[in-house]
Formats: structure tokens, sequence, C-alpha cells
């Protein structure tokens, strides 16, 4: 009898497993697809929300994949947007681009003495972001890059355990001024 229940039991419990192991794989993105899925068009708050969570939900990816997997994820969706153009990029300390979903352009360039429309200097707010001596989100004003109108943007960035690099998320509002 135990064999027969064995026997009957043993498919149900595979299933139940391999479940729970594709729940524990996709849970990591689940809330990255949420982002992903929606747009803030030109809500403000909503964009200023979604880039807090993407930065949050990376420093969480890096965490558990290791940073060179998890840079090679945030090439791909559910990573990047188009809506809002949300997405990653980073900056050395020093102001030198070195990651960038956006604006891969820029990956090599001393950025440190480029400014938005406004004149802010935005590798120094991506630093004091990162490292707690600045706002955890600010504000840029740069050209709607399909509009070419001025867009308002939020940033938050964390700083990487190497202690030269932080990463951070971007997003601007999808309306014309």
């Amino acid at each position: 009898m135990g064999q027969v229940l064995k026997a009957f039991a043993a498919p149900f419990l595979f299933a139940a497993l391999a479940a729970a192991f594709s729940a524990a794989a996709h849970a990591d993105t689940t809330g990255v697809e949420a982002i992903h899925a929606r747009s803030a068009g030109a809500d403000l708050d909503a964009v200023r929300r979604d880039v807090g969570e993407l930065a949050a939900l990376a420093e969480k990816h890096i965490g558990d994949k290791g940073l060179r997997q998890a840079l090679k994820d945030f090439g791909t969706a559910p990573w990047v947007r188009d809506a809002n153009g949300l997405h990653l990029w980073g900056v050395t300390v020093s102001g030198v681009s070195w990651f960038d979903t956006g604006h891969p352009e820029l990956v090599g360039i001393d950025v440190s003495n480029i400014t938005d429309i406004e004149g802010r200097f935005w590798a120094k707010l991506a630093v004091r972001s990162a490292l707690g001596t600045g706002d955890k989100v600010f504000l840029l004003l740069f050209p709607h890059p399909k509009t070419g109108k001025s867009a308002v943007g939020f940033h938050s960035c964390f700083a990487l355990e190497d202690g030269e690099r932080v990463l951070c998320a971007g997003a601007f509002e999808d309306a014309s001024r």
C-alpha cells in the first residue's frame, strides 16, 4: 500500500516543486513586469514612483543575480520601457558614464560637466542621490527624445559595492510642453 501511495503522490509532489521553483525564478521580475506594463504619461507622481521602484528592484536584482548577470538583464524587457523612457544608467563617482540602456552613446564619456536645460550637473546629483548626501529622487529637465520639447525627468540612484560606481533609474514625462 505504501508503494502505491508513493507512486500516486510522486507526480503531485513533482508538480508542486516545479511550480514553487518557477514562482521563485519569476519572483525577481514580477515587480519589474508590473512597472513595464504601465505608462506614467504626464503624471509626474507616477513617473517619480516608477523611478523609485525600478531603482529598488535593480538594487535587489544585483544582490540576487550578481552585477554581471544583472547588467545583461537590464538591457532587455522588462527592465527597459519605451513609455516615459524608463531605463537604468550609471556614472562613476568621478562622473564617467559606465552604463546606460537609454543612451548607450554616452558610455565611456566624462559627463561630469554636462548639465540639464536649467544648469544642473546631473552626474553630481546622481552621486549625491546614491551616497545619501542629496535628494534620493532628483529632477532634471531635458529635451524629450521624440518631441524635442523640454520634459521633466526624475532619477534615483544607489551605490554599487565597489564604492566607485552608482546606478540610477530614470524616466521623463510623456507630454508635450
